[in-house]
Parts: structure tokens; sequence; C-alpha cells
């Protein structure tokens, strides 16, 4: 009787967790999505066929080079919320190729990266964490400047693996891989103008490849966070 009591009590604080609220969208910022522990330590970044094709899957590559560094900038959307949360939602899109990160529809362990066929079509417009490309961005621990991305403020998060090959997934919070293997940092780039192809259009931002410096006082950039992850972001 006693383990049935607890395994109500988990089943029900996990359908709160994953009750849908309403959330407006607040600022936006580019970032980098960076494991800094030695044995998952890289970028996320989409994986690429050798056409140059897309997977759709997440990988994360140890080194960023001119090939492939604007291809990890990331787009941060967060949002505020109408109920207080121990973090902030958060919806990541690639920048140049324009794909949000998402839980697969059908399979909510795995993790994908799709640009069209949403609704609604801009993150800007995005109004409840019921949509699959919401995350619940927090702290690892209390005091951390490690974070999690939580799909829809689950206990499913952002995980990536020892082996670059292997996709990155959505895997229970502190079960199965190594905890380090789920936790990030935010980092903000260098951008630099560069000058188009032409006839392509006008100039654009691209990163510079190094140094990396995570954001300091971003509290200050982003008042409106909760002060948990004001840090992060």
């Amino acid at each position: 009787m006693g383990n049935t009591a607890s395994q109500q009590v988990s089943i029900a604080e996990e359908s709160e967790e994953r009750a849908p609220q309403e959330i407006q969208f607040d600022t936006v910022q580019p970032r980098l999505i960076k494991n800094p522990f030695p044995s998952y330590e890289g970028f996320l970044i989409e994986r690429v066929l050798q056409n140059g094709r897309g997977t759709g899957k997440v990988v994360r590559t140890e080194h960023l080079t001119s090939g492939n560094k604007n291809k990890a900038l990331i787009q941060v959307y967060t949002y505020t919320s109408t109920r207080p949360v121990d973090g902030t939602y958060v919806v990541l899109q690639f920048s140049q190729s324009e794909k949000f990160f998402a839980a697969h529809k059908k399979r909510p362990d795995k993790l994908i990266v799709k640009k069209g066929g949403w609704d609604p079509e801009n993150a800007e417009d995005i109004t409840t964490t019921a949509d699959r490309r919401v995350f619940l961005l927090k702290p690892s621990q209390p005091g951390s400047s490690d974070v999690v991305f939580a799909s829809r403020g689950s206990r499913r998060v952002i995980t990536v693996f020892r082996n670059i090959r292997r996709f990155a997934e959505l895997e229970d919070e502190g079960t199965g891989a190594a905890v380090e293997a789920q936790r990030s940092q935010l980092v903000t780039p260098h951008l630099r103008r560069a000058a188009a192809a032409e006839g392509s259009g006008g100039d654009f931002l691209e990163m510079v490849p190094s140094p990396f410096k995570p954001l300091d006082g971003a509290g200050k950039e982003l008042g409106c966070l909760d002060e948990s992850v004001k840090s992060h972001v």
C-alpha cells in the first residue's frame, strides 16, 4: 500500500508539472549551448550528412570551426508565465537553419529539430507550454551555474552522450545517463559583420570562432527573468 501511494503521489506531481500554462514572448538572444564537462564537452549542433543535408537530429561537436561555427548559433526566446516556475520557459532555434528544437510528436523521449509545419509558425506567437518547442530552462541545482532544458517542464531533459555520433535525446533528469551529460551552459557568442555573397542580399552577422565568454550580469539585460536563472540566459 505504501509503495502504491508513493507512486500515485509521483504521478500526480508529474501531471501537475506537465499541466500546460499560458506564456508570453519576452526576449530573444543569440547563444551557444555548451556542455563543460570533459567526457561530454562540446556545443549542440545539428548532425549534417556528407551531402550537406541536415538530419533533423542534434549532436555535440567538440570543436567550432570556420565551417560549422554559424550552424551552432542558437536563438534563445524567453517567455513570462502565468504561474511561478523554477526557471524560465524558452524556445530554442538554430539561427542559420531556422530549425526549432522540439520533442518528437509520437516519441516524447526523442529530440528533433524542424523548421516548418508549426502552428503558430513564429516563436514570438507561442502562448502555451503545450507547444512541443517549449523547454523549461532551470538551474541543475540551487546556486549552480549549470542549467538543464526540460521539455515542456517535464522530467525529460536534453541529454548528450560520450559518443559524439549519438543523437541527443530527452531522458529523465538524473537517471540513465551521467548527470553531467544533462548539464549545459549558455555562452554568449562574439558576432561580427560579414559581407553576403553577391546577389544573396545584404550583410549579415557571423560568429567569431573564439574566444567564447559566458555572459555575466545577464540579469541586467533580461530583467524579467526569474532570479534563479538570470545569470544563465
